[in-house]
């Protein structure tokens, strides 16, 4: 469109001054020159509120630090850098696993005694079952016992000696006590079995975390996509801290393309508006997309809390926001290395003659990427 009114612009002039013979003078030459800056100025406005343009665009991916749970050496190294893994099956490498294995074995036999040490209880809780029976009978028989002489010696005064009476009661007495002593056997029996129950639990979650950390001497690709800054070698000291990576892992299950653009142009950009991008390791195609989000922030703006004033000579921003792209071509996309750059254009819905410029522009960038590599 620029070019266009370049043209029509100087046949306007050439019109002007050739054909109707109009003498040039300060005026008139001032006058044409305002017409033009004024008109180009206008339609370059329009055009980056219409259509956007940024040649700042990346394409990125999520990366994970590889660091094992657990510590040790490392025995065996299976994953080769930058080779395709698959998350779950394919093994990274292995740590030793004789001190998580005698753990286990320890953990197991623990489990093992508790356990017996919960059926020794419940068999002392059933003879202290036993004890209270044999106690409350024993009682029974004295305060049956003792029942019977106070009768006869009320039918008869003086058939049952004092004496004879007292020892029934001290015999009674005693009865009784032994079944309070029963009773309060059972009773610390009792609390005895909810222990020793309490061990089996706490045993088996011994149990549990000591197979767990064997099963987690073999690391496993925790996403679909490959391993690079590849540390590890055999005999390595693997160790559980996240300032020790052994290296990291780039998941190729999902890819995000981002562009960056100067925030005021964003003003008309929607999600859904359609996108053209040219990608360097792409040259001579244009991808197409569709606006996934606007991402109002930035970390310009952002105030991190510490124990130091925040200094005026620190506060700016760019001026500009960046926003997520969402390709058409699904296996395309998936395909794209991370890091991968180039430029884009955004059509929304104002403007639409304006926009044949971004149109004319990303299919000259995307041809110009055969020819300048930087």
């Amino acid at each position: 469109m620029i070019a266009l009114f370049v043209i029509l612009y100087v046949a306007g002039i050439w019109l002007f001054y050739i054909k109707l013979k109009v003498r040039p003078n300060p005026i008139n030459l001032a006058i044409c020159s305002v017409i033009g800056v004024i008109a180009v100025g206008t339609i370059v406005i329009c055009w980056q509120f219409s259509a956007p343009t940024s040649s700042q665009v990346v394409v990125s991916r999520f990366t994970i630090q590889i660091i094992p749970q657990v510590k040790g050496p490392i025995t065996k190294i299976t994953a080769k850098p930058n080779v395709p893994l698959k998350k779950g099956e394919d093994i990274l490498f292995e740590i030793q696993k004789d001190t998580y294995e005698i753990a286990v074995n320890q953990s197991a036999a623990a489990l093992g005694y508790a356990e017996k040490m919960v059926q020794q209880v419940q068999a002392e809780l059933k003879v202290a079952d036993a004890s209270i029976g044999e106690a409350t009978a024993r009682m029974g028989v004295a305060k049956t016992d003792l029942s019977k002489k106070e009768d006869a010696n009320q039918r008869s005064a003086g058939a049952v000696s004092e004496l004879e009476l007292a020892e029934l009661r001290e015999k009674l007495n005693a009865a009784q006590a032994a079944v309070d002593k029963a009773d309060a056997a059972k009773e610390e029996t009792t609390f005895a079995l909810e222990g020793a129950q309490q061990q089996v639990e706490l045993a088996k979650a011994n149990l549990a975390k000591a197979q767990f950390d064997l099963k987690q001497c073999t690391v496993y690709a925790p996403a679909d996509g490959f391993v690079t800054n590849w540390q590890a070698r055999e005999g390595t000291m693997a160790v559980a801290y996240p300032f020790a990576p052994l290296g990291t892992f780039i998941d190729t299950s999902h890819v995000d393309v981002v562009g960056v653009f100067s925030q005021n142009v964003l003003k008309n950009v929607q999600p859904g508006d359609k996108v053209e991008i040219a990608l360097k390791n792409l040259p001579g195609q244009v991808v197409s997309g569709a606006v996934d989000s606007v991402i109002h922030a930035t970390g310009d703006g952002q105030f991190v809390t510490s124990g130091q004033l925040i200094s005026t000579g620190g506060i700016g921003s760019s001026g500009k926001f960046a926003v997520k792209f969402q390709l058409d071509d699904e296996k395309l996309a998936e395909s794209l290395p991370m890091g991968t750059a180039g430029m884009a254009t955004i059509y929304t819905k104002q403007g639409t003659p304006f926009q044949v410029i971004s149109t004319v522009t990303v299919r000259i960038k995307a041809w110009l990427y055969y020819l300048i590599p930087m």
